[in-house]
């Protein structure tokens, strides 16, 4: 009885194919293990897509590229299709984590695909930023400046630099803390309709939850930060430094710097309306009364 390859073996052996112009046995492989439509993609298999494509290196760059391109209208979300691109994103990523030369071109890619529709594939830029952090560090906190000016493309860089594999890697705090500031003045500065885009609710998010993580990384600096932020009067931004002091594991590190920023929340927090400007209820005028009355 003749045994079918492994499944690395089979992966490897298609990504030659797809190499040389034949795509079909790739892409199915792919499609087939991608675990969608449903809950969860099959991330081990997008992984190991990606490393196969680190590899092989530049051979394996336009297979990638082509797949990381596939539009919403040829790889639909909700569908086996939707793990191509998010194969090649991930694909970029390994690559540009070992290989400068093709670093800021790849790195460029991911930013096209940031704010893509499929929310797997945003998810999938993600991986793949936090995996170049992991590769370059504080150069590619440098590099995402550019990104700061847009909600979906800041919540990624937030969302990656809240993975250990490249918040490990970082050593200076200022150009790291700068990021996390231009993302709250991007979501303070926004529009009141923006509450309603996918966007700044992602970045909200974001919000929410990196700060905490940066402060175990870089400590004071990161409180000096939110103490600033704990001065707006806008309540939904209000909530990111309330949410920031209630982060687990800060409190047995820096209670003393935690209590400044509850000090300064409590002491700008909006007066109370003036009671005397309390007229009581006003008139009832759903006809509720009268009905009532004529009962």
């Amino acid at each position: 009885m003749t045994r079918s390859p492994p499944a690395t073996d089979r992966l490897g052996q298609s990504l030659e194919r797809a190499i040389g112009g034949h795509r079909e046995a790739l892409i199915s492989l792919l499609a087939r293990g991608s675990r969608l439509p449903g809950i969860q993609a099959n991330d081990a298999l997008a992984d190991s897509f990606a490393q196969a494509c680190r590899a092989l290196g530049a051979r394996a760059d336009r297979v990638a590229l082509d797949l990381a391109h596939l539009s919403a209208d040829e790889a639909p979300g909700a569908s086996a299709l939707e793990f191509l691109p998010v194969c090649g994103v991930v694909a970029l990523g390994a690559r540009a984590a070992v290989d400068k030369s093709v670093r800021r071109r790849f790195v460029a890619e991911l930013h096209a695909r940031a704010d893509d529709p499929r929310f797997r594939v945003r998810d999938a830029v993600v991986t793949a930023l936090a995996r170049v952090g992991g590769g370059a560090g504080d150069e590619l906190v440098e590099d995402v400046a550019a990104w700061m000016d847009g909600y979906f493309h800041a919540a990624a860089v937030l969302r990656g630099l809240a993975r250990e594999e490249w918040l490990g890697t970082l050593h200076s705090a200022p150009p790291a803390i700068a990021r996390l500031d231009e993302a709250f003045e991007l979501a303070l500065d926004a529009p009141r309709a923006a509450a309603r885009y996918p966007g700044h609710k992602a970045l909200i998010e974001a919000l929410h939850r990196t700060p905490g993580l940066m402060a175990l990384r870089f400590g004071v600096p990161v409180f000096d930060m939110v103490l600033r932020w704990a001065g707006v009067k806008d309540p939904v931004m209000r909530e990111v430094p309330a949410a920031f002091v209630d982060y687990p594991k800060l409190a047995g590190r820096f209670g003393p710097d935690l209590d400044r920023v509850r000090h300064a929340l409590d002491g700008s927090r909006p007066a109370p309306r003036n009671p005397d400007h309390n007229v009581g209820p006003t008139r009832d005028r759903s006809g509720a009364r009268r009905n009532k009355r004529r009962a």
